[in-house]
């Protein structure tokens, strides 16, 4: 499976300090905003399967994993 980190990101925007409205990895985030700060409480694992083996596994786990994991199904 493939794994992504996201998180909320702290940013400067327009002189002021905002929180993003999505989550981000910190790959994407640094692009447009390298001065962003992770909040931390907000981390989310995203998994995405790679092929029917595992596709099949994250559909029985999805029903009793953490709120810190999502599936991409």
């Amino acid at each position: 499976m493939v794994s992504e980190e996201v998180y909320f990101w702290r940013i400067q925007w327009a002189g002021r300090w905002m929180l993003t409205t999505r989550r981000f990895t910190e790959r994407d985030i640094r692009h447009e905003h390298p001065e962003a700060i992770r909040v931390d409480d907000s981390h989310l694992t995203i998994l995405t399967p790679e092929n029917q083996q595992e596709r099949q596994q994250a559909i029985a786990a999805a029903a009793h994993s953490s709120p810190d994991v999502h599936y991409n199904l």
